[in-house]
């Protein structure tokens, strides 16, 4: 006979999922449970399995993304005060 899992345990791994964004296989893994029982959980919960895992790499691709920009803008605003230095002592240099 299959285990028994109560409430609070299928919400839990429900949330993992939907809430944290984690993919169902590293969540069912975690938790030592099956794939497809963790799936089936969240089809009864109102989600759909395969949507909410591709929702998750987007969201998570779109993070990484986010951050990334922020490095860039950042590197970019190093490199205008640098240019602006130089520009300031390519004037200095030329009156002397």
């Amino acid at each position: 006979m299959p285990p028994r899992y109560d409430d609070a345990f299928k919400s839990g791994a429900i949330k993992m999922v939907t809430e944290q964004g984690r993919p169902s296989k590293e969540v069912a893994a975690e938790l030592g449970i099956c794939v497809e029982t963790l799936k089936s959980w969240l089809k009864r919960a109102g989600f759909q399995p395969g949507a909410t895992d591709r929702q998750n790499r987007i969201d998570k691709r779109q993070r990484e993304l986010e951050a990334e920009i922020r490095s860039l803008r950042k590197q970019l605003a190093e490199k205008d005060e640098v240019i602006d230095v130089l520009k300031k002592s390519v004037g200095i240099f030329s009156k002397l």
